[in-house]
C-alpha cells in the first residue's frame, strides 16, 4: 500500500513557512477553485433545467412521475412517507420533499416537475466536485483538474441528466463519491474516506438498483488491490467497512417493502416494475432481440455504447497495465471493477431481454472513461519533467474534449442516441419539443376542472400526469391511498368513477385493466361510459356495482 506522502510527515524545523502552511495555502487554493466551480456547475445546472422546462417545453417522464410521488406524500389524501412508492428507488421522491412543499408558492415545482431539475443539478455539481478531488489524489495539475471537470460538466449527456430530473446522473454522481473515497483510502489510509466511499454506495442504492453490483465489484477491487499488500484482517476489515452500508440499506427497503407491501422482493416482480414493464414487449427492438440470451450478443450490444465516449477504449487497456502489469497499484483495480460494476445491471438485463434501448443506462462510460484515463496518466507521468507532464495532461483535456464531441455525433445515431439525440437537438435549436408525456392528460384535467365534486379513481402508474396538475388532488382517489385497494374492488356509493387508459403496452399493467380486465371495453355491466379521452376511458360507477 502507498505510503502517506514524505510532505505530509515532516515537521516544521525553521522559520521559513512549513509544508503544513504551504499545504494549508494550496488546500485554500483548492478549496476556493471547487466553491467557484460548485456554485457554477449548479447555476448552470439549474438554468438549464429552467431552459428545457419553461422554453422547451420537455418533461421526462419518469422525472415527473418520480417529483408525482413526492406530490402525494406531502398533499395527498392520504398524505404519508409510503406514498413515496416501493418499485423505484425512494430517494429521488425523498430529496424532492423540500421543494415540492413550495407547491403552493410555485406549482411549476410539481406541475412542471421542476422540483426533480433542481435535485438532479445538486448531484450533478456533486459528481463535478468528486471528479475534481479524484484528479487532485492523482496529482494532476491544477489547470488539467480545473479543464477536465469543466469538459466533463458540459459533455451533453452528463448536462440534460443533470437538468433533466432523471436519477441516472445522481447514481453516477454517487458513483463518482465512491471512487474519490476509496481511492483517497488507499492512498492515505483514512478509514472515514473509506466510509464516505461506502456511505455513498447506500445513497447510491436509494438512487437506482446498479448500486448493488457496483458495490460488489468495488469490494472485489479493493480485496484484489489490497490482496498480498496487507495482513487479511486488513482488507477483510475494509471490504466490511465498505459493503456494510449498502447492504443495511438494500436490507432496510426490504424490510419496508415486507412490512407495507407484504412482499419484501416487491420492487423486483411488482406488477409495476422493470421485469414487467419489459415482459410487455413495449421495449423490444431488433438488436435486443439478437442479444437476448446471448452472451456475446449481449457484450457487443453493451460495448458499442462506450461510443458514446470513445476515450474509455483507451482507459481500460491503459489502467489494465497498471492491473497486471510490473508496476501493480491497487487503485487500477478499483478503477476497473467500479466501471464494469456499474454496467453490470444492464449486462443482465439485455441478456435476459428485460432492458430498453435507452442511451441513458450507460451515462457512466463518460466520468469512468475519464478516471481510467485520468490515471493511466498519472501512473505514466510520474517521472517526466513538469514541462512534459503539463504537455501530457494538455494534450489529455483535448482528448476528453473530442470525447464530448463523440458523444454530440453518437448521439445523432438512433442505434447509440434513443431518445436523447432529439432532445439534445432541439434544445440546440431552442423549438418545442414534439413529445409531451402530458398530452394525453389536457383534456381529461379540463373536464375534471369543470365537475370538481367527481371523484375518481385512477392509478397513478398511468396517472401520474393528470393527478399531479390537476386542480383538486383530493378529487382522486389513488393507488398510494390506504384503501385504494378496497375501493377498486368494492367501488359503489365510494367513488363516482374510474379513469381507465387503454390496456395496450405497459397500460396493461394499470390496476384498473388488471382487476376488472373488460372495462375499458365496455364489458362491465356496472360502469357507464362517460366520456372518451385520447388513451383514456371516465367510466361512471352505478348502483349495480359490488
Amino acid at each position: 500500500m502507498s505510503a502517506m506522502p514524505k510532505s505530509l510527515q515532516r515537521k516544521n524545523t525553521s522559520s521559513s513557512p512549513s509544508p503544513e502552511s504551504e499545504g494549508s495555502g494550496l488546500r485554500k487554493s483548492r478549496l476556493n477553485e471547487r466553491s467557484i466551480m460548485a456554485i457554477g456547475t449548479l447555476l448552470l445546472y439549474i438554468g438549464l433545467g429552467a431552459y428545457l422546462t419553461f422554453h422547451v417545453h420537455y418533461y421526462s417522464g419518469d422525472s415527473a412521475s418520480r417529483v408525482a410521488n413526492a406530490y402525494y406524500v406531502i398533499f395527498g389524501r392520504n398524505a404519508h412517507l409510503g406514498a413515496v412508492g416501493f418499485v423505484w428507488n425512494p430517494l429521488p421522491s425523498i430529496f424532492e420533499l423540500p421543494f415540492v412543499s413550495l407547491y403552493s408558492f410555485w406549482p411549476a415545482l410539481v406541475s412542471k416537475a421542476f422540483a426533480g431539475d433542481i435535485v438532479s443539478a445538486i448531484f450533478g455539481t456533486i459528481g463535478v466536485l468528486a471528479l475534481m478531488r479524484i484528479l487532485n489524489n492523482l496529482r494532476a495539475p491544477r489547470f488539467g483538474v480545473i479543464l477536465i471537470a469543466v469538459v466533463y460538466a458540459l459533455n451533453p449527456l452528463i448536462a440534460l441528466y443533470a437538468a433533466n430530473g432523471m436519477s441516472d446522473l445522481m447514481f453516477v454522481s454517487c458513483t463518482l463519491a465512491s471512487f474519490s473515497g476509496v481511492l483517497d483510502y488507499l492512498t492515505t489510509n483514512s478509514l472515514s474516506r473509506l466510509s464516505a466511499g461506502a456511505f455513498w454506495i447506500a445513497i447510491g442504492f436509494g438512487m437506482r438498483y446498479g448500486a448493488v453490483p457496483f458495490g460488489a465489484f468495488m469490494i472485489i477491487g479493493l480485496i484484489i488491490g489490497l490482496l498480498g499488500r496487507v495482513k487479511p484482517s486488513r482488507w477483510m476489515g475494509a471490504a466490511v467497512i465498505l459493503g456494510a452500508p449498502v447492504v443495511y440499506a438494500g436490507g432496510l427497503w426490504m424490510y419496508f417493502s415486507w412490512m407495507i407491501m407484504k412482499n419484501p422482493l416487491y420492487f423486483l416482480d411488482s406488477s409495476y416494475g422493470n421485469l414487467a414493464q419489459t415482459s410487455t414487449g413495449t421495449y423490444v427492438t431488433r438488436s435486443t432481440t439478437l442479444a437476448m440470451h446471448h452472451v456475446l450478443g449481449t457484450l457487443l450490444y453493451v460495448g458499442h455504447f462506450t461510443f458514446l465516449f470513445w476515450p474509455i477504449l483507451l482507459g481500460i487497456p491503459l489502467t489494465a497495465f497498471f492491473l497486471f502489469g510490473t508496476k501493480r497499484d491497487p487503485r487500477a483495480a478499483i478503477l476497473l471493477a467500479g466501471t464494469l460494476g456499474a454496467v453490470t445491471l444492464e449486462l443482465i438485463f439485455v441478456y435476459k431481454g428485460s432492458l430498453a434501448p435507452w442511451d441513458r443506462f450507460y451515462i457512466s462510460f463518460i466520468p469512468n472513461g475519464i478516471l481510467l484515463c485520468a490515471f493511466g496518466i498519472s501512473k505514466v507521468t510520474k517521472s517526466y519533467t513538469d514541462f512534459t507532464k503539463y504537455l501530457i495532461w494538455f494534450v489529455a483535456v483535448l482528448v476528453f474534449a473530442a470525447g464530448d464531441v463523440g458523444t454530440v455525433l453518437s448521439l445523432q445515431t438512433k442505434a447509440l442516441g434513443h431518445p436523447d439525440g432529439r432532445v439534445i437537438d432541439t434544445a440546440w435549436a431552442g423549438k418545442i419539443y414534439p413529445v409531451d408525456p402530458f398530452h394525453s392528460s389536457h383534456a381529461i384535467i379540463r373536464y375534471l376542472s369543470d365537475h370538481p365534486h367527481l371523484t375518481v379513481l385512477v392509478d397513478t402508474f398511468r396517472g401520474y400526469s393528470l393527478v399531479m396538475r390537476a386542480p383538486h388532488l383530493n378529487q382522486f382517489v389513488i393507488d398510494s391511498d390506504y384503501d385504494f385497494q378496497e375501493i377498486l374492488h368494492n367501488p359503489r356509493g365510494r367513488v363516482d368513477a374510474f379513469l381507465v387508459p387503454e390496456p395496450s403496452g405497459v397500460g396493461k399493467l394499470d390496476a384498473i385493466n388488471r382487476a376488472w380486465p373488460g372495462m375499458w371495453s365496455g364489458h362491465v355491466q356496472w360502469a357507464i361510459l362517460i366520456k372518451s379521452f385520447p388513451n383514456w376511458r371516465l367510466y361512471a360507477i352505478t348502483e349495480n356495482a359490488p
